[in-house]
């Protein structure tokens, strides 16, 4: 692991330049102390972090909320599907053969890809739409995505008010992209470089 540690000349050397931006899905630990604040100021590209408020993998308080809450050398997102685990969002399907029970675990495999609370297709898709909008917006410098990312944190506190013509009305605070009734159970927290 000396090779990855954070500040020595071996891991500045591991930095590939071509990466501008990326997503980090349930990223485990931050719980475990692999992260310290001097790690945490070294994360220097806008980052989007996705997770569940129950995660009891990775963390979640302790875990990813506190990675995104030290990053602070960057533009940084975190997605939050409530009550769910470390599962959430995650963009592996599970396979055919994950559905049949093994006699080498005292659980079915697809437990391991599934949520007990959210729908896996449900969450891939809003992966996607939030993932989308933030490369969007970070690596294509699409103006326009900016939309689907400044939001107002928890989605049940947007405000759904259209005019009849469809066009929003000046309450309608209803999270982008999401029908009316369907933004529920999310919070989106951005934080900027230097908060």
């Amino acid at each position: 692991m000396q090779v990855h540690l954070a500040g020595s000349d071996t891991y500045k050397a591991l930095i590939d330049p071509r990466i501008k931006a990326a997503v980090a899905v349930a990223p485990w630990g931050m719980n475990a102390g692999f992260w310290d604040a001097s790690g945490l100021s070294g994360l220097r590209i806008p980052m989007f972090f996705i997770a569940g408020s129950d995660d009891d993998v990775s963390g979640y308080a302790n875990g990813t909320k506190a990675i995104i809450d030290g990053s602070t050398s960057t533009d940084r997102y975190l997605l939050t599907f409530q009550y769910a685990n470390h599962n959430a969002g995650a963009p592996i399907p599970a396979p055919a053969e994950s559905w049949q029970p093994s006699e080498h675990l005292d659980f079915v495999p697809f437990d391991h890809y599934a949520d007990a609370v959210w729908d896996n297709v449900r969450m891939n898709n809003i992966t996607q739409h939030f993932v989308t909008a933030f490369l969007g917006q970070y690596l294509k410098n699409d103006g326009e995505m900016n939309v689907y990312l400044d939001l107002v944190e928890n989605s049940g506190d947007g405000v759904h008010a259209l005019e009849e013509d469809g066009t929003p009305k000046a309450e309608h605070t209803y999270w982008q992209g999401f029908p009316n009734r369907t933004a529920k159970g999310l919070s989106l927290m951005h934080k900027s470089k230097g908060e």
